[in-house]
């Protein structure tokens, strides 16, 4: 599916007033995700391997690929004001292939400036504790195990098996976010498509336990326009969700 980028301003104008959108509050962190819902407000980012000025973080999809850290250096370079500190925050979204043994690729990331990592289809505990511990190189910097982190953890909740272990994934210290991911849940129980109803249903079992535990729930939209992305903008954030990644579909 292709996505349209020249929609992002138009959509962004529109979910700013939506969302709680305040940057007057104290910067307790350089890292604009921890800030906002420190502060108990929505963080809106989208998806693209292009830089982003009007959002809280921009998604940089490394999921199925095998990573140009020059490349990757140089987009997350894009996202700062040119002094390093980022406008919007860098999150990449690490290989699945490395779900397992994620150490192998996300210090590296971490290395090229990412402020967090979004971890495709986590299953159970030890994929989730494997996820944080990568993270942490020489010191405790993950935001939920640390009182001083900087990195976001968070941890896509994409299959049956995420959803019956979700109680032993959110109590891993350092998950940040439980994103739920709606295309790949439909894959997996061989359902019409994202928004279909029994995949809608998981999607309202992940937020039901962000909400028990306190933990900040993320959900991607994709919507047909930017009045649709502001609609359901509106609904998620009214339902409790905090992290929403918002894209619009090219025009035919």
């Amino acid at each position: 599916m292709k996505l349209a980028r020249t929609n992002i301003s138009r959509v962004v104008t529109l979910l700013y007033c939506i969302a709680i959108s305040s940057f007057a509050f104290t910067q307790d962190s350089i890292n604009p995700i921890i800030n906002k819902l420190n502060a108990g407000e929505a963080a809106i980012g989208t998806f693209t391997r292009g830089p982003r000025f009007d959002l809280d973080f921009v998604v940089i999809d490394e999921q199925y690929n095998e990573i140009n850290f020059s490349l990757l250096r140089r987009m997350i370079y894009d996202l700062s004001d040119g002094d390093g500190s980022p406008v919007a925050a860098p999150i990449v979204r690490s290989p699945l292939a490395m779900r397992d043994n994620p150490e192998q690729v996300v210090p590296q990331i971490i290395e090229a400036g990412a402020y967090g990592i979004l971890f495709p289809d986590i299953e159970n505990s030890d994929q989730a504790q494997a996820a944080i511990a990568s993270m942490q190189l020489d010191r405790d910097e993950v935001w939920g195990s640390a009182s001083n982190g900087v990195l976001v953890a968070m941890i896509m909740i994409e299959s049956p098996a995420g959803i019956s272990n979700l109680d032993e994934i959110v109590d891993v210290p350092g998950v940040g976010v439980l994103f739920a991911g709606p295309t790949d849940m439909a894959t997996y129980i061989d359902a019409d498509g994202p928004n279909a109803p029994e995949v809608e249903a998981m999607v309202q079992q992940v937020l039901a336990v962000c909400l028990e535990e306190d933990i900040a729930c993320g959900y991607p939209i994709v919507a047909s326009s930017p009045e649709d992305a502001a609609r359901q903008t509106a609904n998620r954030l009214d339902q409790g969700f905090k992290v929403l990644a918002v894209m619009t579909r090219s025009p035919d």
